[in-house]
């Protein structure tokens, strides 16, 4: 029984307390990390029916318009990003950057030009090569929803940095081998990003699962080089951004409405089919060329 109960308090997500067993603490990040997301998903679920109505919708009937929904969503997402901020500041008695989030936001800048730079290396191509048609600017944009996406897409940004690279990765590297807790945080940030990888096929699906743990070391590199999260969110944000309101092309498996330009898929094997160019084998060429290139850069990769 005393056995028994030094595991549960071992693995207490409320205990300020770190065990020096790497397996238990292991399962201990692990546990908090889904308990706090889970705890604040519902505040946020809370908050979207209640901001539903500011739009003169009600979010239980599934009538609200699928764009007012997702900018809400984002907006929600605030909740976790803080909740985890104040567990790692109240709980843990650490200051923000235990997690990735120090007072150097320079690096956020970088992210952002790296995501713009990446992005046109595969759109390009797949545009000169016909896998994509461009056929100018869309008619009626709607640039209210441009603007909200704008700042909508930085939320739902941070908060998956702040998970992934920043709340798992950050605290597992303190007694993890950092490869090892690499491989935890890309296995948390693709799974997150599964749920219609396969929906165009096995092949589309499993390009698409080598493009996540590609992106995932590539925002994990750079938060290593870095020494917090701010790129990896520059880059995440930039890149979401882009696809979904400017190029308009699918975004995880989600279909632009309302996008600057007008593109369309020609070839589904060379555009990642439904899914989008995060399945596209275009995409794999460039991220190893983007990764290597970061990689080169600097070693960082060690301790």
């Amino acid at each position: 029984m005393k056995f028994i109960l030094n595991i549960i308090k071992s693995i207490n997500p409320f205990s300020s307390k770190d065990t020096d067993n790497k397996i238990l603490f292991t399962i201990k990040i692990i546990l908090t990390t889904q308990l706090i997301y889970f705890i604040t998903l519902i505040c946020a679920e809370t908050v979207i029916i209640g901001a539903s109505y500011l739009f003169g919708y009600n979010a239980t009937d599934h009538q609200m318009p699928e764009n007012i929904t997702t900018i809400i969503s984002f907006f929600g997402y605030i909740i976790p990003i803080m909740a985890f901020i104040l567990y790692t500041k109240k709980v843990s008695k650490s200051k923000p950057d235990r997690i990735g989030l120090d007072n150097n936001f320079k690096p956020f800048i970088k992210g952002v030009l790296i995501g713009i730079v990446t992005l046109s290396l595969i759109i390009a191509p797949l545009i000169l090569c016909g896998a994509v048609k461009f056929s100018g600017i869309n008619r009626n944009i709607n640039w209210l929803f441009i603007i909200l996406f704008f700042f909508a897409y930085l939320p739902q940004s941070v908060m998956e940095e702040v998970i992934c690279r920043g709340f798992i990765f950050h605290r597992l590297k303190e007694k993890l081998p950092i490869v090892i807790a690499t491989i935890i945080n890309i296995a948390f940030f693709m799974i997150g990003h599964m749920s219609k990888m396969f929906d165009a096929g096995i092949l589309i699906g499993v390009i698409g699962i080598i493009n996540a743990i590609l992106i995932g070391l590539i925002f994990t590199v750079l938060t290593i080089k870095d020494k917090n999260i701010y790129s990896a969110i520059g880059f995440h944000y930039m890149w979401n951004f882009l696809l979904y309101c400017v190029v308009g092309l699918n975004l995880s498996g989600n279909e632009a409405s309302n996008s600057i330009f007008k593109m369309s898929s020609a070839s589904k094997f060379l555009t990642g089919a439904n899914y989008g160019i995060e399945s596209s084998i275009i995409t794999t060429v460039v991220y190893a060329a983007v990764l290597l290139m970061i990689l080169f850069a600097k070693k960082v990769l060690t301790k």
